[in-house]
């Protein structure tokens, strides 16, 4: 009887502890997604979360934290960093007659941009004769700049001088006629183009310069098949897109303060690119063409993760041009403005940080072409308000 008793005490006080050892383990097991939690909900509010560049937030989530007593702290904790404009440095800009063509096709542009956030873009030309109405528009329209676009087989350092003069931020050249066979190869090397050289190095002007030209087709954003090449290909042309590419780095040797913005990326892979950056401190790239995303379209996440630390490092040289077409009649239509919104999706889906995000979409243009842009607004029109 009393051995039976002993061990049934002895069975409950085991069970007690099991229950004892059960609660405890509930009892922090509970504690810590609490914790987990809390922190998690914190973390959605406070500024700890801003110095973690996979999780890029708007800097101004923080200012809620203490601004009217933190009443706000915690709202909408969500919002990524956002551009405060764009600054589309490639635009082409054909046939204008005069400065009533010239105004009406810059407003029609923005009243379809603007509520994307446009604030600004340079035009191409090759009108010599339009200086002084490209002069008068950027002068009295903040949103236009320009640049000037020199014939290739009729340079002038005189012309090159007066666009300058009269408000030309930038020079533009083009090898296609080269590709196609059209000009010889080594024109850059002749004597009036060498003094342009000189001048656009001494008086801190950007060249524009579409070097290179990839082979193969690229249906994904519009692309033929070869551009210029094939031309070229049928009347001798033996050379590459390497030798080009060194044609014009020897330019940059030669003149050290050349800054030179590789049209298309130089169509050149990242790798290429990042070995490009680290040997000419004056060599940056524009978005056009190969910095498109469509619009149904999303990054697989390791190419998202590859681009996004690539332009993270780099953004100080990446400046955004789409290579848009504007001359007056029906040169504004859906796939203009479509060309414009695939390259802003490409650097918004990257989920950049804010800095990165502000330098590509307009503080390395500010820098390069020396805009004030003090006139210009991030407050938006359009948009839902307060």
């Amino acid at each position: 009887m009393d051995n039976n008793n002993t061990k049934k005490t002895s069975l409950n006080w085991r069970d007690y502890i099991i229950v004892i050892l059960l609660a405890t383990i509930v009892s922090f097991t509970i504690a810590a997604i609490t914790n987990y939690t809390s922190n998690r909900s914190c973390d959605l509010s406070t500024t700890s979360k801003f110095s973690d560049p996979t999780r890029p937030y708007s800097p101004y989530l923080h200012q809620r934290d203490t601004m009217d007593g933190g009443f706000s702290r915690g709202w909408m904790p969500h919002f990524p960093p956002s551009e405060e404009y764009w600054i589309d440095m490639h635009v082409h800009l054909r046939n204008i007659a005069g400065s009533d063509d010239l105004k009406q096709l810059i407003d029609k542009w923005f009243a379809h941009l603007d509520a994307y956030r446009l604030g600004k873009i340079v035009v191409i030309t090759g009108q010599d004769n339009m200086f002084d109405i490209f002069a008068e528009m950027s002068q009295k329209d903040s949103r236009f700049a320009w640049m000037y676009q020199p014939r290739i087989t009729e340079p002038s350092v005189e012309l090159v001088r007066e666009a300058v003069s009269k408000g030309a931020c930038a020079l533009k050249l083009h090898n296609s006629s080269i590709m196609s066979g059209r000009t010889p190869r080594h024109i850059w090397q002749n004597e009036e183009w060498q003094a342009i050289f000189s001048l656009a190095a001494s008086a801190e002007i950007p060249l524009l310069w579409h070097i290179t030209q990839r082979y193969s087709y690229s249906p994904y954003h519009g692309g033929g098949y070869i551009p210029y090449w094939e031309q070229g290909w049928k009347v001798g042309v033996d050379f590459t897109n390497e030798d080009l590419l060194q044609d014009a780095l020897a330019q940059m040797r030669r003149f050290p303060k050349l800054k030179v913005i590789g049209a298309h990326q130089n169509y050149v892979g990242v790798d290429r690119m990042i070995e490009l950056f680290k040997e000419y401190e004056n060599l940056y790239v524009d978005s056009s063409v190969g910095m498109y995303l469509r619009w149904a379209d999303d990054f697989v996440e390791k190419d998202r993760l590859y681009l996004r630390d690539f332009v993270e490092r780099w953004s100080e040289r990446i400046v955004f041009g789409t290579d848009a077409s504007l001359f007056p009649g029906n040169s504004i239509d859906e796939y203009a403005v479509q060309g414009y919104l695939c390259h802003a999706r490409f650097f918004l889906k990257l989920r950049l940080s804010d800095k990165a995000l502000q330098d590509v979409t307009w503080r390395t243009a500010e820098q390069l072409f020396k805009f004030d842009l003090t006139s210009l607004s991030s407050n938006r029109r359009g948009n839902v308000r307060p």
